[in-house]
């Protein structure tokens, strides 16, 4: 993969960031990729050498590896940037963790990342991490007790928190996560490898999900007024809308995007889902 440079951010930035020592290891996939959707992972697989990230969008990567540095000040019993793996279904499954105290069975995941990302708690993806984490841990011989995601939030704003009673009330959160049954989290380990070993002879389509897909909307639109009045998910209530408005109201309909596809994924110019899908936009 290349590592462009398109808004000139400074040498010694880029280059941290090309110099990045993560490693997977020795492993047919990681708990990372285990949870991304498969066509995404297998698409970055083949066409790996000619994949293009620019720098601007791994500074807050940057951030969080920096976050692993200051976390070796933990202490005692504690065990950070610990990969371990363990095999299923033929493949050996690889995954790193952040933060483990033995002492007490916590393990814990740091991430850097918006407000907006924990607007409904917890995501599913986070959910399964940790579960599949705990579930290595446990297979060598550690007591997982805890799971929890302690999330620094990069766009944290007091006087918003001031203004706002759903805002976050401090720039860190931590988000306690579910167990689940070692039988559903062998069920969900065993069942996403074998979705990504498919992939590899087949590329499967993303759901909606994993395109981090957003509802058509039909905005109503006011004369001289350059944002929405409001939005609607239905064409019905929105025509409703409209018409009680007045003369100066009228609709406009804006498509749902694919945000993952748009902005997350480097693979889409080599993804013909994500082309089709674009070309289907213009056509409309």
């Amino acid at each position: 993969m290349q590592i462009t440079n398109k808004f000139n951010l400074p040498e010694s930035i880029v280059n941290a960031i090309r110099n990045d020592p993560y490693t997977s290891g020795p492993c047919d996939i990681s708990v990372t990729r285990l949870i991304s959707p498969p066509r995404k992972v297998a698409l970055e697989r083949q066409h790996f050498k000619d994949l293009e990230e620019d720098a601007s969008d791994r500074v807050w990567s940057l951030f969080g590896q920096a976050m692993h540095v200051v976390l070796e000040r933990a202490g005692q019993n504690v065990m950070t940037e610990a990969r371990h793996s363990i095999e299923r279904q033929g493949w050996v499954l690889s995954g790193a963790l952040d933060h483990f105290d033995s002492a007490t069975g916590l393990l814990s995941d740091y991430k850097v990342t918006s407000c907006y990302s924990i607007k409904n708690g917890s995501r599913s993806e986070w959910i399964a991490q940790m579960n599949i984490l705990a579930t290595i841990l446990r297979e060598h011989g550690y007591t997982v007790n805890q799971l929890q995601i302690v999330v620094i939030l990069r766009d944290w704003s007091k006087s918003q928190a001031q203004r706002s009673t759903d805002y976050p009330t401090q720039p860190v959160v931590t988000i306690e996560i579910p167990f689940w049954s070692e039988e559903k989290c062998e069920e969900y380990i065993d069942e996403r490898i074998r979705l990504h070993q498919a992939a590899r002879d087949k590329l499967p389509e993303c759901s909606a999900e994993e395109r981090w897909q957003t509802a058509n909307v039909f905005a109503l639109m006011k004369e001289g007024r350059k944002t929405a009045v409001k939005l609607f998910e239905s064409e019905d209530e929105a025509e409703a809308a409209c018409k009680a408005a007045g003369d100066k109201h009228h609709l406009v309909f804006r498509p749902g995007k694919s945000i993952r596809c748009e902005s997350y994924c480097p693979a889409a110019p080599f993804c013909e889902q994500y082309q089709r899908e674009k070309a289907s936009v213009v056509e409309e």
